[in-house]
């Protein structure tokens, strides 16, 4: 970390991604950052268990009622340190979690990938990951979105913008802030364009070590929302915000080395090693899922006719496809279709890792790549198509209990298990006009 990052700043948030990869921690005055580096910041474990509305979830073994919410320990990671030009005076660095011992916690997201990229390591293979981010842009503000249940939003523009560089440019002054910020802090972005919503926008990020990615994906969610917040204006990375609008991806561009550097996913054709983790890409991302798409919404995307996969294939080239398999040589990469814009990063880059190696590991070969629809593909491996679905794949998955542990396993399930039970307890307006006259 560079001593600079720290001149005239008089704050450092120290925070630790939670189970939805929002922002979790404390801040502190830049005074003390030398003992927090060394000794850690104490925290309360509630993050661990929390859900979506960050609020402490019951019935989860690594913490509760039960052990009496024992403060954990949060370990910061000096190089990620940055200072995000949207907060004057602070910098920010993200940790990694530990027990009040000392231990790291393998329930913590950030854990949960690096137990993944060991196993990587161990395969003697190395990766790039590359988030492609989708997000709505709205005039309204959070406050204003808030107070009316978010049913009056007002997009950055009536027209939808899909690769349309006239519409698109009429959001480029909030687009080239979010650029100069993350340019800022390191997050470098390859692209941008606008997509196929009211509003809808897609900035990807450029590829870098999964971990890292991770930590960019999360950092770059964090400052577009606060940008947008100090503008008065909101964005929203739900996956599927709207019935009748496109939904919001996030698809993840990867590439596989040996140690040395060279790529081993192919040259002219898919070598030995690329196709057996591609093969289990597709065998084990059905009962993986969950790891992509955590809440209900989310299945509202996976859906015939989206644009998003709804079964386990792949193609060159095939945007159909739950793996596009794109370029040759250096530049063959691999992109996985399934996660949306709401999914958090390190559980859906661990999974990814996890279903490949045990393709490796179990030497799979793929069936034969899709030129066409891939949605009409009856024979291919159905994705699950709602939340019942995937928690239950989860919960029989061998695969899940074997790659990140038993407890960890059991951990990630308890969390789906207490989103589905509120998904399913909950009125949605949809509900109340089809049935209040009708019923």
């Amino acid at each position: 970390m560079d001593d600079d990052l720290l001149a005239g700043a008089d704050t450092i948030a120290v925070c630790a991604p939670d189970n939805s990869g929002r922002l979790i921690g404390k801040r502190i005055p830049a005074s003390r950052w030398a003992a927090v580096l060394a000794d850690g910041l104490p925290m309360p474990n509630f993050h661990l268990i929390t859900g979506i509305e960050n609020i402490p979830l019951e019935g989860l073994t690594v913490t509760g009622p039960h052990r009496g919410f024992p403060n954990g320990i949060l370990r910061p990671c000096p190089q990620t340190m940055c200072r995000p030009p949207w907060e004057a005076g602070t910098a920010l660095v993200l940790s990694d979690v530990a027990n009040a011992a000392g231990e790291a916690v393998e329930e913590a997201p950030r854990s949960v990938l690096r137990r993944q990229l060991a196993q990587l390591e161990n395969a003697g293979l190395t990766a790039t990951f590359a988030s492609e981010l989708e997000f709505y842009l709205f005039k309204t503000s959070y406050r204003e979105a808030w107070a009316s249940g978010y049913r009056v939003l007002e997009p950055s523009h009536h027209l939808h913008a899909d690769n349309d560089i006239l519409i698109a440019g009429y959001d480029q002054e909030f687009v080239g802030s979010i650029r100069q910020a993350m340019d800022a802090i390191g997050v470098e972005i390859d692209q941008w364009q606008g997509e196929g919503g009211p509003g809808q926008h897609e900035i990807n990020l450029h590829y870098t070590d999964p971990l890292r990615m991770a930590d960019r994906h999360v950092v770059y969610k964090h400052g577009l929302k606060a940008i947008a917040n100090s503008r008065g204006l909101s964005a929203t990375f739900m996956a599927k915000p709207f019935t009748d609008q496109a939904g919001s991806s996030c698809h993840v561009h990867l590439c596989l080395y040996a140690r040395d550097g060279r790529p081993v996913l192919g040259v002219e054709e898919l070598s030995t090693v690329g196709r057996s983790f591609l093969a289990g890409l597709l065998a084990y991302s059905p009962e993986l899922t969950l790891l992509h798409a955590q809440y209900a919404n989310s299945y509202r995307r996976l859906q015939p006719g989206s644009f998003a996969p709804v079964n386990a294939t792949w193609g060159w080239d095939n945007r159909t496809c739950m793996v596009r398999v794109i370029g040759r040589g250096r530049a063959c990469r691999f992109e996985f279709k399934i996660p949306g814009a709401d999914a958090n990063p390190y559980l859906s880059f661990a999974a990814i890792l996890a279903a490949g190696l045990g393709g490796i590991a179990e030497q799979l070969d793929p069936p034969d790549p899709v030129s066409g629809n891939a949605s009409i593909q009856n024979a291919a491996p159905r994705l699950p198509a709602d939340l019942t679905e995937a928690v239950a794949g989860f919960a029989n998955s061998k695969l899940a209990s074997r790659a990140f542990t038993s407890p960890v396993h059991q951990h990630l399930l308890g969390l789906a298990k207490a989103e589905l039970n509120a998904t399913r307890r909950h009125v949605t307006d949809w509900e109340t006009r089809r049935g209040f006259e009708n019923a």
